[in-house]
């Protein structure tokens, strides 16, 4: 018959249980696995309707730049023009208040930009557009940079 030393015992008590520990850890792994790919798939429907909000606003911001650089390279029109075709733009795309909207005036910006119009065109433009309120100023400067 084999004699074990303490030390010898208490190795193989050791690594028996560490092994049963890793198996335990392996299962409890999947099972955390396969729940969490459950809470990814319950979530996606807000994660992507989230992203089609980020792409219509997108759009509507495209759609105000094309507008208002045809619209400054046309140079037909009046500005109560440019603004009432804005707000035929904002109505087909969902959008109640435009005049308030930042990506009315980001697409804005991104217009003039498409245009190459000279600083003092753009500075006039803007300057009547955004009736000096600066988040439309700004939003305007950030749109010349995009």
């Amino acid at each position: 018959m084999t004699r074990f030393t303490l030390a010898q015992f208490a190795a193989l008590l050791l690594s028996g249980s560490l092994l049963g520990a890793c198996s335990f850890s392996t299962s409890s792994e999947s099972a955390f696995d396969s729940s969490k790919g459950l809470f990814d798939s319950a979530s996606s429907p807000f994660a992507s309707s989230s992203d089609s909000s980020g792409d219509a606003k997108e759009k509507y911001e495209s759609d105000v730049a094309d507008y208002t650089a045809d619209f400054v390279t046309s140079s037909s029109g009046t500005l109560d023009s440019f603004r009432v075709r804005l707000g035929e733009l904002a109505e087909k795309h969902g959008i109640t208040d435009w005049e308030n909207d930042r990506y009315t005036y980001l697409g804005i910006g991104r217009g003039l930009r498409q245009a190459k119009l000279g600083k003092p065109q753009i500075s006039a433009f803007s300057e009547s557009l955004s009736r000096n309120d600066p988040m439309k100023k700004q939003a305007i400067e950030d749109g010349l940079k995009k």
